[in-house]
């Protein structure tokens, strides 16, 4: 069975946030400082081939990982798909490593940005330097270009605050010229700087809720429940390969190193599935449990809505994604898309908002899994829309992340054939 794992790419962080444990020192006493190694990375790849995707961030900043970029390759080339979607603050990267996310089709990069200018930005990202963040954030995009790839796809993190929820829609603005969504978060502490306007961040944080005590009030469960799931589907490793189990966990481990017990041992290990059945209510909290101690478990026992085998069984890791760039003549300045599943040669039929050459990315689809799927495109030329085009694709059991191109200044489609086909929901950078 392929698997997901998170592991800190680094233990280490430039930055200062108020709230945030490595910055005040808790993560490095309870689990040591350092950066993953290559050879320990390697070796976890090649003794666990079901591993198929890993996210590289956590409580440090896997740019201070001087081995990023060859990190990168080597995940590449045994066809596992990485991300950085837990969070990068991206103040500090090397131009290799720049390079590297984009050579080696990073999946996407989670960019922690709580504000629209400086003074905003560094009040919870002490030390931070928004300008240099939206240099990087820049360069990245030019080697998208340079490369024609599809990824990383990147999203603006913003958590909301009283000092800058009134920023909101100036950074979903500035967001969105490049190519980026914006991603509203619940601050972790309603105690500092707590929101003002709860309305305004109500609605623009798409949540309902303006703090993580009304969001479960109103939903009726923890706004991170969701993170206990990664105990079954998604663990997470120290940098030096001690079991986490979950990205909240910085104070304990669970008494076993994957790297020297491999990953399917260690999933099995009495202290993992004991914790497991304390979150479905079946075990009683027990020393030497690190969940125990911790908010999240301490709120299901509390509510008791314990975890149940259905959303567990739907929290299944990291999906497919596929990434489709669009080539096209200077003259084409817009293209419409559509994507189904299967071979089929059924007429063309937009879905989807208009693709805008020369300034967006790609056009990305969740395949359900591998198999065929057909692109079909047409451009929007002098003389109006042009004939549709079409490219029938074949997504492989791996990696789980995977890139297409399609020329819309090609040559026509067959002939249509008529016939209903499936469509898949596609989004657009």
């Amino acid at each position: 069975m392929s698997l997901s794992i998170q592991i800190d790419a680094s233990s280490h962080c430039q930055l200062a946030c108020p709230l945030c444990p490595t910055a005040d020192g808790r993560v490095r006493a309870a689990q040591g400082a350092g950066h993953l190694k290559l050879s320990d990375f390697e070796a976890l790849l090649d003794r666990n081939p079901q591993i198929a995707h890993v996210e590289l961030s956590n409580y440090g900043e896997m740019f201070l990982n001087p081995q990023l970029a060859a990190i990168l390759k080597s995940a590449h080339e045994r066809k596992v798909s990485v991300s950085g979607s837990n969070g990068v603050n991206l103040n500090f990267a090397r131009e290799d490593a720049l390079d590297a996310v984009v050579r080696y089709r990073v999946r996407a990069l989670t960019c922690s940005i709580d504000g629209a200018t400086q003074e905003t930005y560094a009040r919870y990202r002490v030390n931070g330097n928004l300008e240099r963040v939206l240099g990087h954030i820049d360069r990245i995009r030019e080697l998208r270009r340079k490369y024609r790839s599809a990824f990383p796809l990147l999203d603006w993190q913003f958590v909301v605050f009283g000092h800058n929820e009134h920023e909101l829609p100036v950074a979903r603005a500035m967001a969105a010229e490049r190519g980026m969504e914006l991603v509203p978060r619940l601050s972790w502490d309603d105690g500092f700087s707590p929101v003002k306007d709860n309305d305004l961040v109500r609605i623009e944080s798409g949540l309902g809720a303006a703090s993580r005590s009304e969001y479960r009030e109103r939903r009726g469960a923890e706004y991170t429940r969701s993170i206990c799931y990664q105990l079954w589907h998604a663990p997470v490793l120290n940098w030096n390969g001690s079991m986490l189990g979950c990205c909240v966990n910085f104070w304990g481990d669970f008494g076993v190193n994957v790297f020297e017990s491999g990953l399917d041992a260690a999933m099995l290990s009495p202290k993992i599935e004991y914790a497991r059945r304390m979150l479905t209510g079946e075990a009683a909290p027990a020393e030497g449990i690190p969940c125990t101690t911790c908010d999240q478990y301490v709120a299901l026992r509390e509510s008791g809505g314990w975890l149940n085998a259905e959303e567990i069984q739907k929290s299944s890791g990291a999906r497919f994604v596929a990434g489709i760039v669009l080539e096209a003549d200077p003259s084409v300045r817009f293209a419409q898309v559509s994507i189904a599943a299967g071979a089929a040669g059924a007429r063309f039929e937009n879905s989807g908002r208009l693709f805008r050459c020369g300034v967006d990315t790609a056009a990305y689809f969740a395949p359900a899994g591998p198999g065929k799927y057909t692109i079909q495109a047409r451009g929007l030329g002098r003389s109006g829309w042009m004939p549709a085009v079409s490219r029938t694709i074949e997504i492989a059991p791996r990696p789980l992340c995977q890139e297409f191109s399609l020329d819309v200044s090609g040559s026509p489609a067959t002939p249509e054939q008529g016939g209903e086909v499936d469509r898949l929901p596609l989004w657009i950078r």
